[in-house]
């Protein structure tokens, strides 16, 4: 058997013979090795996810390695790196020790409450008292880790799913502008909320005269702070006396921005499209306040590397492969079975393969599976309207959506998986739906064939093939078992490692 560096290509923005990548001339030793081996069952190419670093994605590599040798296969793994997750989870809970995004969350949430319609949540309706002390105080508890769930008023009642909120919330009125007087004059109460401000007001203003607050009895001390420049000039006006400096006058501009948060969070909800009533109240914190900070740079990086693998150029890492197996492979016959498995973004990396592989392996079709896929519907749809027929076997590994929402990216701050977290922050569009998220099958409702072409066509495609789609914790039989609980779960939990090797193995 080869070692371990015979089976990795790797890639550094999708491109080779980069410092400590892989060289052209790997990729067609490689390729040389796998066809003199004539693996029984064919070549498999795995794609991991583009959250990890080298070092992660050779571990990846080395682990599933005998995994797939066992199913009588020739592996080749893609490694590329990014090293979003570590980036995301550190200024998830660096932000989360931020006064200003606490006291934002508080804010939002109770007026969120107050303009619920009755029937939503714990006494949180129109007409129905907020209990605004009980209500900081169960946040507090929260924060400091003292309380496992949210505080009680954000708990959504037992049979209220999203589409049942969404037809409560019709035709509710909210006028933003009577919104922000009120919540102007709630902050001009609230001087934990005018501490915070002021706190990073004071920090964007250093050798400045410190701002004093009503309540504290004196000067508020100055805090640096994540929030975005485009958070701070719409929490500040520029000073007239110098464009790097801000001044603070009333609190009519950070009534604006909260506001603008309640009716954001308001229309999501009555759209169906909300990933609960606290999560929901977090996202759009974070959008408001922290938009540069939540990874979006980094993960459309890793999508534009997936793209740039095949571009043309014998030094892409996918252009280069596929033309290694077209030299030995005219026109793609008798090319030996090619099962593509890919992880999260790596199911990204296997559009663009498919993509180019009807370009430069024309007869060639492939197996194909997905583990937590964080690829997008309009993606995966719009792949499949042209390369469709490319695709000659198919399943999906996931959670269900009761895991999905248990898989706590950051305790306390974002109580939700990392896909939850690509769909409501990452992507353009808010509740992006992803193919590897239950959530957007089961709510059909809300994603309705007219409103949701690209799922509706997607499950089209589901149908053609038998148990193509699995959703963990399932125990149904060989080539669909599957415990992972957690997003990273999928290339080591035994359940999915052994459907992975049954349908190598004995086929789909």
């Amino acid at each position: 058997m080869a070692n371990g560096h015979d089976h990795i290509i790797h890639l550094a923005n999708g491109q080779l013979g980069g410092e400590n990548t892989s060289r052209r001339d790997d990729v067609t030793r490689i390729v040389e090795e796998m066809i003199g081996t004539n693996p029984p069952k064919g070549l498999v190419i795995h794609f991991h996810g583009g959250l990890v670093n080298e070092k992660a994605g050779r571990n990846i590599a080395a682990r599933l390695q005998s995994v797939y040798d066992a199913a009588g296969t020739w592996p080749l793994f893609f490694v590329w790196e990014s090293g979003l997750i570590e980036t995301v989870r550190n200024n998830l809970r660096d932000i989360g020790q931020e006064k200003i995004f606490r006291e934002f969350v508080k804010k939002v949430a109770e007026w969120v409450l107050k303009k619920l319609p009755a029937g939503i949540g714990f006494k949180g309706g129109t007409g129905v008292a907020v209990d605004e002390i009980k209500l900081r105080e169960q946040f507090d508890a929260w924060f400091r880790g003292e309380r496992d769930t949210p505080p009680d008023p954000l708990e959504v009642p037992p049979g209220m799913d999203d589409a049942a909120i969404s037809t409560t919330l019709k035709g509710v009125p909210v006028d933003q502008e009577s919104l922000e007087a009120e919540i102007q004059m709630s902050i001009e109460a609230d001087f934990d909320f005018q501490d915070a401000v002021q706190e990073v007001f004071n920090g964007l203003v250093p050798g400045g005269k410190p701002v004093s607050t009503k309540g504290a009895g004196g000067s508020t001390v100055a805090t640096t702070s994540l929030i975005s420049p485009e958070a701070a000039d719409q929490l500040f006006d520029r000073s007239p006396a110098t464009t790097k400096g801000f001044s603070l006058i009333g609190w009519f501009k950070a009534a604006r921005m909260a506001a603008g948060i309640v009716m954001a969070v308001l229309r999501r909800l009555g759209a169906g499209r909300g990933h609960g009533l606290y999560v929901t109240i977090v996202e759009e914190v974070l959008r408001a306040l922290y938009v540069d900070k939540l990874g979006t740079l980094i993960w459309n990086q890793m999508k534009k590397d997936t793209a740039d693998a095949f571009l043309p150029g014998e030094h892409h890492g996918g252009t280069a492969l596929l033309s290694e197996l077209r030299k030995r492979f005219p026109a793609g016959k008798d090319l030996p079975r090619i099962t593509l498995i890919g992880h999260s973004t790596g199911a990204v990396y296997i559009c663009h393969f498919l993509a180019a592989a009807a370009e430069m392996l024309p007869e060639a079709g492939f197996d194909v599976i997905f583990l937590a896929p964080a690829v997008s519907y309009d993606q995966f749809d719009a792949m499949l309207a042209n390369h469709r027929d490319r695709i000659a076997n198919f399943r999906s590994f996931g959670m269900n959506d009761d895991r999905e929402i248990d898989d706590r990216l950051v305790p306390v701050i974002y109580p939700r998986s990392l896909l939850y977290f690509v769909s409501g922050l990452l992507e353009d569009t808010v509740d992006q739906p992803l193919v590897g998220m239950e959530r957007f099958l089961r709510e059909d409702k809300i994603f309705t064939p007219g409103d949701f072409p690209a799922i509706s066509r997607c499950r089209a495609f589901y149908d053609d093939f038998p148990k193509s789609l699995v959703w963990a914790p399932d125990t149904q039989g060989d080539g669909t078992r599957s415990a992972s609980a957690g997003h990273g779960d999928f290339d080591n939990d035994a359940d999915t490692l052994s459907s992975l090797q049954w349908l190598l193995d004995k086929g789909f």
